[in-house]
């Protein structure tokens, strides 16, 4: 199993920052290159369906802490370099500011280790900046 880990900070208290990062199928609202992001239900069990191109990329809510400000998702269909991919966000107060850990856990799928590790790392600072972005106004 091959994991990858983006720790940042974020110049904003716990409570703006949560709810930008719980807001499971709000993706679209955070990275500019995302042509789609839609919600299919509510809460745990729910799937957001994620259009980049021609793919469609399906994940899954699997857990959600808002006590301890943390969530965890899978893929559950699409084409992508990953297979068994399971991803932990958790936001740690820090005063005035927030921490964001964010780890994917996977087996690369038809590619090297590095080159399957690059993916999910661009995506995480992808979303972490589009994050910063909106609680910058």
């Amino acid at each position: 199993m091959t994991s990858v880990t983006v720790t940042d900070t974020f110049d904003a208290p716990i409570e703006r920052v949560w709810p930008l990062v719980a807001d499971f199928a709000g993706l679209g609202k955070y990275v500019r290159s995302l042509q789609n992001c839609v919600a299919d239900g509510e809460g745990i069990g729910m799937d957001r369906i994620i259009g980049t191109g021609d793919a469609q990329i399906v994940e899954r809510l699997t857990w959600l802490d808002s006590d301890r400000h943390a969530l965890s998702y899978t893929i559950v269909s699409g084409e992508t370099p990953m297979r068994r991919y399971v991803s932990t966000v958790e936001l740690t107060p820090q005063g005035q500011q927030t921490g964001i850990t964010w780890t994917g856990h996977f087996e690369p799928n038809g590619v090297g280790e590095d080159e399957a590790k690059k993916v999910p790392q661009g995506i995480y600072n992808a979303l972490i900046k589009g994050y910063k972005r909106a609680l910058a106004g």
